[in-house]
């Protein structure tokens, strides 16, 4: 009688059951909330998440959010200074970070506080090991495997460790065995190692049982996210002892249903994110495709023989038909008794694509052979290595024609980098980047780029681009798009790229055009630096364009920004207004009503009786309230009162306060001074 046995520890472990309790707590109010990064390694829980209101996004994403906005640090915790971000830009957050990693955060602040280096063994692209190591006070180096520790402490890089000692601490997920090993090894080595059992115990109790059930299993499957640490773990585990499989979830399982069949006994685990709802569904799934087989009789024994006869080689082209379609692979039938498996990354390079929409089950499919697993009765399959052949084609007639490719930068490596075209690498120099010498060219890292195929070795299939080259090409072509349509009125949002003593110059885009200082300020010219400073963003227009030179007059000044249009429109005579006193004349003080607007106190209207110095009364900087009592707006002259503004007590009797008065007292005093309030 076939057995289908349920791990014990399989699924949600008590740090990510915590962490779901505590998302759908809050979800549950019904409030967007946002989590830095996903929860936890499993795809249908993310959907889940998404249907109600808990998006994940980045942390870079996350800091644009309004103050106030609900985010969540995630399972595998988030490293400190983006932590001290989120918290800085008022956001409320709630820390769902397991506490078996919040324990590895503190053993690492505190004995490599005083700068001792740190050896951290897990995967070092995970976001735990990420975080782990924000909260190092030393150098630190993280190694998968015992033999990268071994090969980096014999290093010179490494000797620093070797002198000081070290921490050593371990992903939560971390392979028991291989750490045990590391241990071993750095024991004989080092005698001032300092190594913390940091591997969670349910991971440790999980690896365990997974070992026993495959020791007395035909077959393990091992249910988790593809990018599931812990669930690879215990794939990797099973896969020593018995045949093992891994999937995502149940729809996964069909091309695997004659071997099902064959087994008798069969165990199911999962990874520490993945919900014991899938697991079910797993286990129900493989029920029903052992029944219906018995009932229906799936494959013939002369099927079977067929299939067991038909060989596949590694790298011939082979048309086979889709079987499944998941977001991770693609399983396709090659008539054999091979599974074929067609993984993301041998498909396409685009991190974008759906595979459910580009691919669907029953297409033909042509693909090459890379890789068989007898002993899992797979072959591994890449379309990628088909379609970079078929597109060299386009590699050749581009360096022909000198056309501009699209491409992702896909590694750096000695040199330069390397651009993934259409499936076809082209290796592009540091020189030919267009990243500056002192800058790291991991900035290109993952980006897509525009590039031109500046050599060729047809024989060996090996090109050469310039990502330099093209970027100037496309400038080139930006500028004379630009200058086409170019029109002097036309109105711009520009930002300011440098300054000089005689304006500023503002980047247009493709083009920079300048400002001249008479532009920049309605009042007398002032050095541009104290008007403006580079990156700011403003309004300006074009005032005269020359297409042969290729210079371009702006404009900055408007009747908008008009100082004094802006003081006629909200000011009127009888206004009680604050003002700041900017300077002293012997006849009265200048005081800013709006920046580019002043106006006079004349010494009769300083205090309650005439002054002979303004000093005696104000100081450039007070900020005193006064009384508009006259505007020339002929001459752009305003008359300002502060006795009129002054108790009647302080005045004495017999005075009148004159609510409108002529300039025409004053005009003497103010002639010299006029240029003071023009404009």
């Amino acid at each position: 009688m076939k057995k289908i046995e349920i791990a014990k520890s399989a699924g949600f472990c008590f740090g990510v059951d915590r962490a779901a309790k505590l998302i759908e707590a809050e979800a549950a109010e019904g409030k967007p909330l946002y989590t830095i990064g996903e929860l936890i390694h499993n795809k249908s829980y993310i959907k889940s998440l998404e249907e109600k209101g808990v998006f994940a996004i980045s942390a870079e994403e996350a800091l644009k959010l309004p103050e106030g906005t609900r985010v969540v640090a995630r399972t595998h915790g988030i490293p400190r200074q983006t932590m001290e971000a989120l918290t800085a830009a008022g956001l409320s957050v709630l820390d769902a970070t397991c506490p078996f990693v919040k324990k590895i955060h503190g053993i690492v602040s505190e004995h490599t506080s005083n700068g001792t280096p740190l050896v951290i063994m897990g995967d070092p692209k995970h976001p735990e090991v990420e975080g782990i190591r924000s909260f190092a006070g030393g150098q630190t180096v993280v190694a998968s495997k015992a033999e990268e520790l071994t090969e980096f402490l014999n290093s010179g890089e490494g000797a620093i460790f070797g002198e000081k000692g070290f921490v050593m601490v371990a992903q939560t997920t971390f392979s028991m065995p291989e750490w045990k090993k590391s241990q071993k090894i750095i024991k004989k080595l080092y005698t001032n190692a300092n190594f913390f059992d940091t591997i969670c115990s349910v991971t440790e109790k999980r690896q365990e049982e997974v070992l026993a059930l495959a020791e007395k299993s035909d077959l393990v499957v091992v249910v988790g996210g593809r990018n599931s640490s812990n669930t690879a773990k215990l794939w990797e585990l099973a896969a020593t002892r018995t045949r093992a499989l891994h999937i995502e979830r149940a729809a996964e399982l069909a091309p695997y249903s004659a071997d099902i069949c064959a087994c008798n006994n069969i165990a199911i685990t999962a990874g520490a994110s993945t919900p014991f709802s899938i697991i079910q569904e797993v286990r129900e799934t493989m029920a029903d495709i052992i029944k219906n087989t018995e009932d229906n009789g799936e494959l013939s024994f002369q099927e079977m023989l067929d299939q067991s006869f038909k060989t596949l080689h590694t790298g011939e082209r082979v048309v086979g038909v889709i079987s499944a379609v998941t977001p991770a692979e693609i399983h396709v039938d090659l008539g054999t008794k091979h599974t074929g498996i067609l993984p993301y990354d041998e498909i396409t390079d685009d991190s974008g694509v759906d595979l459910n929409e580009m691919f669907k089950v029953g297409d033909e499919i042509e693909v090459v052979p890379v890789k068989f697993n007898d002993a899992e009765g797979v072959v591994h399959l890449s379309k990628k290595r088909l379609d970079s052949s078929k597109n060299w084609g386009t590699i050749v007639e581009a360096e022909s024609e000198h056309a501009i490719l699209e491409g992702t930068v896909k590694e750096v490596v000695k040199g330069g980098v390397v651009i993934s075209s259409n499936n076809v690498r082209v290796f592009v120099p540091a020189s030919q980047t267009g990243v500056p010498k002192d800058e790291s060219l991991d900035v290109l890292k993952g980006k897509k780029v525009s590039f031109k195929v500046i050599e060729i070795n047809d024989q060996r299939k090996r090109a050469v681009g310039s990502i330099r080259l093209a970027q100037r090409s496309e400038h080139k072509k930006a500028v004379e798009e630009f200058y086409a349509t170019a029109e002097v009125g036309q109105k711009f949002t520009g930002t300011v790229r440098s300054l000089t003593s005689f304006g500023a110059f503002i980047n247009l885009g493709p083009v920079d055009g300048m400002a001249h200082i008479t532009e920049l300020s309605w009042g007398r010219p002032k050095n541009p630096a104290d008007i403006l400073k580079v990156g700011d963003k403003i309004e300006v227009y074009i005032k005269a364009i020359n297409v042969e030179k290729k210079r371009i007059s702006l404009g900055y000044k408007t009747e908008e920004n008009n100082p004094w249009n802006i003081f006629v429109a909200n000011y009127k005579v009888g206004d009680d207004i604050k003002v700041k006193v900017v300077s002293l004349m012997a006849f009265g003080a200048f005081a800013e009503i709006i920046p580019g607007v002043d106006g006079l106190i004349h010494n009769s209207q300083l205090a309650a009786k005439p002054v002979s110095a303004p000093a005696s009364v104000v100081a450039v900087g007070d900020e005193v309230e006064v009384k508009i009592i006259a505007i020339d707006e002929e001459r752009k002259r305003i008359s300002l009162s502060r006795r009129a503004l002054l108790p009647a007590e302080e005045l004495g009797e017999g005075f009148e306060i004159v609510e409108e008065a002529s300039i025409g007292a004053e005009e003497a005093a103010t002639e010299a001074i006029a240029e003071e309030t023009a404009e």
